[in-house]
């Protein structure tokens, strides 16, 4: 019985991997690549703007960490028309930066 429940556990921790974009996988899709498709191998995106004019862009973030501080941040931007990818663009924000000594750090409290 307490195998069982163990390899329940096991299956369930597994199955509820959530997916995420990455600098490998942004640059693996292709320009013509449906949205539903990346969506199925990335998860969903972080947010949707709406360009007008039925352009949507969809927006995936991943963050950089070490020593649960956030050192870097990677958005993704794909620019969707009829439900396929048209252009892709990549940007890449850091924190900023302070006088130890003068300043107080602009990114404190960091996020949870």
């Amino acid at each position: 019985m307490r195998f069982l429940i163990c390899f329940l556990i096991l299956l369930a921790s597994c199955a509820s991997r959530s997916t995420k974009m990455t600098q490998e996988s942004f640059h693996s899709i292709d320009l013509g690549t449906p949205i539903s498709e990346v969506i199925a191998k990335n998860g969903e995106p972080y947010d949707t703007h709406n360009l007008g004019g039925g352009v949507q862009e969809y927006e995936y973030v991943e963050r950089m960490e070490f020593a649960q501080e956030l050192v870097r941040e990677y958005h993704y931007y794909f620019k969707v028309v009829q439900g396929q990818v048209v252009s892709k663009r990549m940007t890449t924000e850091k924190r900023r930066a302070y006088d130890l000594i003068y300043q107080e750090d602009p990114n404190y409290p960091t996020y949870p």
